[in-house]
Protein backbone atom coordinates (compact mmCIF):
# COMPACT_ATOMS: atom_id res chain seq x y z
CA UNK A 1 0.00 0.00 0.00
CA UNK A 2 2.90 2.68 0.21
CA UNK A 3 3.71 5.16 2.62
CA UNK A 4 0.89 6.11 5.33
CA UNK A 5 2.44 9.74 5.98
CA UNK A 6 4.52 12.16 5.44
CA UNK A 7 5.10 13.74 8.84
CA UNK A 8 8.10 13.18 10.30
CA UNK A 9 8.82 12.93 14.33
CA UNK A 10 12.50 13.35 14.37
CA UNK A 11 14.45 13.49 17.40
CA UNK A 12 17.79 15.97 17.11
CA UNK A 13 20.74 16.67 19.03
CA UNK A 14 22.11 20.05 18.47
CA UNK A 15 25.73 20.96 19.76
CA UNK A 16 28.31 23.52 19.62
CA UNK A 17 31.48 21.21 20.03
CA UNK A 18 33.29 23.85 18.16
CA UNK A 19 33.16 26.70 19.82
CA UNK A 20 35.56 27.43 22.64
CA UNK A 21 34.11 27.11 26.33
CA UNK A 22 34.98 30.60 27.17
CA UNK A 23 33.12 31.85 24.31
CA UNK A 24 29.20 33.02 26.05
CA UNK A 25 27.19 33.46 23.02
CA UNK A 26 25.64 30.76 21.49
CA UNK A 27 26.53 30.12 17.50
CA UNK A 28 24.06 29.22 14.80
CA UNK A 29 23.94 25.71 14.59
CA UNK A 30 21.20 25.12 12.00
CA UNK A 31 20.54 27.69 9.52
CA UNK A 32 17.80 30.08 8.97
CA UNK A 33 14.85 27.96 6.95
CA UNK A 34 11.04 27.66 6.70
CA UNK A 35 9.56 23.70 6.90
CA UNK A 36 7.22 22.19 4.45
CA UNK A 37 5.18 21.61 6.26
CA UNK A 38 1.27 22.78 7.45
CA UNK A 39 2.94 23.03 10.94
CA UNK A 40 5.42 22.05 12.72
CA UNK A 41 5.12 21.52 16.28
CA UNK A 42 7.85 21.48 18.60
CA UNK A 43 7.98 20.66 22.67
CA UNK A 44 9.56 23.49 24.41
CA UNK A 45 12.97 21.90 25.37
CA UNK A 46 15.38 22.44 28.81
CA UNK A 47 17.71 23.82 27.10
CA UNK A 48 16.58 26.94 24.53
CA UNK A 49 17.97 27.81 21.38
CA UNK A 50 14.96 27.79 18.49
CA UNK A 51 14.90 31.04 17.15
CA UNK A 52 11.87 32.75 15.56
CA UNK A 53 12.47 35.08 13.19
CA UNK A 54 10.11 38.23 14.25
CA UNK A 55 8.97 40.15 10.66
CA UNK A 56 7.40 43.18 12.69
CA UNK A 57 10.41 43.90 15.06
CA UNK A 58 13.14 42.67 12.62
CA UNK A 59 14.55 40.37 15.18
CA UNK A 60 15.06 36.98 16.32
CA UNK A 61 12.17 35.43 19.05
CA UNK A 62 13.10 32.53 21.91
CA UNK A 63 10.08 30.86 22.15
CA UNK A 64 11.35 28.74 24.95
CA UNK A 65 12.57 31.59 27.06
CA UNK A 66 9.06 33.15 27.04
CA UNK A 67 7.82 29.90 27.90
CA UNK A 68 10.46 30.02 30.84
CA UNK A 69 9.36 33.12 31.83
CA UNK A 70 5.48 32.28 31.64
CA UNK A 71 5.66 29.14 33.63
CA UNK A 72 7.92 31.27 36.34
CA UNK A 73 5.11 33.68 36.68
CA UNK A 74 2.33 30.85 36.80
CA UNK A 75 4.66 28.75 39.27
CA UNK A 76 7.22 30.97 41.24
CA UNK A 77 8.16 28.33 43.74
CA UNK A 78 8.37 25.64 41.10
CA UNK A 79 6.43 23.53 42.88
CA UNK A 80 5.14 21.64 39.48
CA UNK A 81 8.44 21.20 38.19
CA UNK A 82 9.20 18.02 40.35
CA UNK A 83 6.15 16.19 38.74
CA UNK A 84 5.80 18.26 35.51
CA UNK A 85 9.21 20.18 34.64
CA UNK A 86 8.22 23.56 32.93
CA UNK A 87 9.18 22.86 29.36
CA UNK A 88 6.96 19.52 29.36
CA UNK A 89 3.79 22.16 29.51
CA UNK A 90 4.75 24.10 26.49
CA UNK A 91 4.35 23.40 22.75
CA UNK A 92 5.54 25.66 20.14
CA UNK A 93 3.66 25.68 16.89
CA UNK A 94 5.22 27.43 13.59
CA UNK A 95 3.13 27.43 10.82
CA UNK A 96 4.79 25.82 7.26
CA UNK A 97 4.83 26.68 4.05
CA UNK A 98 2.16 24.30 2.73
CA UNK A 99 0.01 26.57 4.86
CA UNK A 100 1.43 29.69 3.33
CA UNK A 101 0.15 28.31 0.30
CA UNK A 102 -3.12 26.85 1.18
CA UNK A 103 -4.16 30.53 3.30
CA UNK A 104 -3.07 32.75 0.51
CA UNK A 105 -0.15 34.20 2.08
CA UNK A 106 -2.54 35.31 4.82
CA UNK A 107 -0.46 32.97 7.31
CA UNK A 108 3.29 33.25 6.54
CA UNK A 109 5.82 30.53 7.09
CA UNK A 110 8.17 30.81 10.47
CA UNK A 111 11.67 31.28 9.63
CA UNK A 112 13.48 29.53 12.30
CA UNK A 113 17.03 28.63 13.58
CA UNK A 114 18.65 26.68 16.25
CA UNK A 115 21.38 28.45 18.09
CA UNK A 116 23.49 26.52 20.92
CA UNK A 117 25.70 27.35 23.29
CA UNK A 118 28.71 25.03 23.92
CA UNK A 119 28.28 23.97 27.19
CA UNK A 120 25.02 22.00 26.71
CA UNK A 121 23.68 20.09 23.92
CA UNK A 122 20.36 21.43 22.56
CA UNK A 123 17.81 18.10 22.22
CA UNK A 124 14.47 18.85 20.22
CA UNK A 125 11.62 16.33 19.17
CA UNK A 126 10.09 18.37 16.45
CA UNK A 127 6.50 16.85 14.36
CA UNK A 128 6.30 18.11 11.21
CA UNK A 129 3.00 17.54 10.34
CA UNK A 130 2.26 17.06 6.05
CA UNK A 131 -0.50 15.46 3.68
CA UNK A 132 -0.24 11.72 3.07
CA UNK A 133 1.59 10.80 -0.29
CA UNK A 134 -0.21 10.81 -3.32
CA UNK A 135 -2.80 13.86 -1.74
CA UNK A 136 -3.73 15.88 -4.79
CA UNK A 137 -3.90 19.72 -4.21
CA UNK A 138 -7.47 20.39 -5.48
CA UNK A 139 -7.72 24.07 -5.29
CA UNK A 140 -11.30 23.80 -6.90
CA UNK A 141 -12.55 21.28 -4.18
CA UNK A 142 -10.51 23.21 -1.33
CA UNK A 143 -11.37 26.87 -2.43
CA UNK A 144 -14.75 26.82 -3.74
CA UNK A 145 -13.47 28.17 -6.81
CA UNK A 146 -10.15 28.71 -8.94
CA UNK A 147 -10.85 32.48 -9.18
CA UNK A 148 -10.19 32.54 -5.24
CA UNK A 149 -7.05 31.27 -6.05
CA UNK A 150 -3.67 33.32 -5.91
CA UNK A 151 -0.72 32.50 -8.97
CA UNK A 152 1.24 30.44 -5.81
CA UNK A 153 -2.11 28.38 -5.32
CA UNK A 154 -2.94 28.17 -9.21
CA UNK A 155 0.67 26.54 -9.79
CA UNK A 156 0.28 23.77 -7.04
CA UNK A 157 -3.64 22.90 -8.67
CA UNK A 158 -3.29 18.84 -9.09
CA UNK A 159 0.00 17.74 -7.77
CA UNK A 160 0.64 15.77 -5.81
CA UNK A 161 1.79 16.80 -2.06
CA UNK A 162 5.13 15.04 -2.09
CA UNK A 163 5.95 16.61 -5.83
CA UNK A 164 4.99 20.15 -3.91
CA UNK A 165 7.47 19.53 -0.98
CA UNK A 166 10.05 18.67 -3.64
CA UNK A 167 9.43 21.72 -5.48
CA UNK A 168 9.82 23.83 -2.56
CA UNK A 169 13.73 22.19 -1.70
Amino acid sequence: EGQVSMSPHRICRYSNEKGSKRKAKPSEIFGAHTDTTFVTIVPAAAVSGLEVYDEDSLQWYRPELNARKHAKSVDPKGEMDAKFPWHSRYLIVMPGELLQITSRNNIPAAVHRVVAAPETPRLSAPVLLRARPGTKMDVERYMGSLDKADSLLLETNDMKMEDIHSSLQ
